[in-house]
């Protein structure tokens, strides 16, 4: 399957976590933008439509939960799939997650072959 069309915004503070995350769709031939926090976020979603969105959950500032209210609130962001990913995994936040609106939900570290087949379902 062609990726190269995908652009995907990744919205994650921890610089190793955005990294792994980067290389597994930069891998994959898809083209990445990094947010350092939530604000960034919908700052950048103000300049393009990304294919997708893989955001942390926890981060300073505007965390996970929080952007994603504001890019949900929005009509022209609202239906753009997001992913949430976390290193605090539990049953409960998976469940959390998908009642507040994220379209999937992993936790780390990522399978990158799991991960890679969930998305492509999820954004097709």
């Amino acid at each position: 399957m062609d990726l190269s069309s995908w652009h995907v915004l990744v919205v994650e503070d921890e610089r190793d976590s955005a990294q792994v995350v980067s290389e597994i769709l930069t891998h994959n031939g898809i083209r990445v933008d990094v947010a350092r926090n939530g604000y960034e976020c919908l700052d950048m979603l103000q300049e393009f439509e990304p294919t997708l969105i893989v955001m942390d959950l926890a981060m300073p500032e505007m965390d996970g939960w929080q952007t994603l209210m504001e890019i949900r609130a929005n009509p022209t962001t609202a239906h753009i799939p997001v992913v949430a990913v976390t290193a605090y995994h539990s049953a409960n936040v998976a469940q959390d997650a998908l009642h507040a609106g994220f379209n999937a939900y992993f936790s780390k570290p990522l399978h990158p072959v799991r991960f890679m087949e969930a998305i492509v379902k999820l954004a097709n």
